[in-house]
């Protein structure tokens, strides 16, 4: 009887204690911002009339140029993608040096171009520089298609063979397709 006695307590107390509570949301005007408004959107009236296009030139007829390959023809750079440099090789002889390696050309026709191997030094200055040329002695590289063997003199007084050096082509002389005779 006692365990009942203190159930039916616990159950009044825990009865009386859920109707004192109120569950509705309540909000605390010091916790609370106010509202902002909401910002008005003007929608100005058109004043001017839009402006009228000026004449202009009539339009150019734009031709895009296809080199053999089925490609587009953009620069006068073009034709470098058909020419693939390989086993350059940079030595001394004799007091002089040399530079010998060969060309890959992959293009369908001959490729004319001239060709500059400059050395630079450590901070980028340039060093020394020749002309490739083809066995034939000519500094105008006609270069058929398959694989051309280049070879360059370099006239310096100092070893190049453990300086850096790039290819530089002249875009004066053109890399082009040799012209039909």
């Amino acid at each position: 009887m006692r365990k009942i006695k203190l159930i039916l307590i616990t159950v009044l107390c825990v009865l009386t204690t859920a109707a004192c509570v109120d569950l509705k949301p309540a909000l605390d005007p010091s916790v609370t911002p106010e509202p902002t408004e909401v910002p008005v959107v003007v929608t100005p009236e058109p004043t001017e009339v839009p402006p009228t296009p000026a004449p202009t030139d009539p339009p150019r007829e734009i031709t895009e140029e296809y080199d053999a390959m089925g490609l587009v023809i953009t620069g006068a750079d073009h034709f470098i993608r058909y020419l693939t440099f390989t086993n350059l090789t940079v030595y001394e002889e004799e007091g002089d040096t040399f530079l010998d390696g060969a060309v890959e050309n992959t293009y369908l026709e001959p490729i004319t171009c001239a060709v500059d191997v400059v050395f630079t030094d450590s901070f980028g200055r340039e060093i020394a520089r020749a002309r490739l040329q083809t066995r034939d002695g000519s500094f105008l590289l006609t270069l058929e298609p398959g694989r051309t063997v280049v070879f360059a003199r370099i006239p310096t007084d100092m070893t190049l063979t453990d300086l850096d050096f790039r290819l530089v082509f002249d875009m004066e002389t053109g890399i082009r397709p040799k012209p039909a005779e």
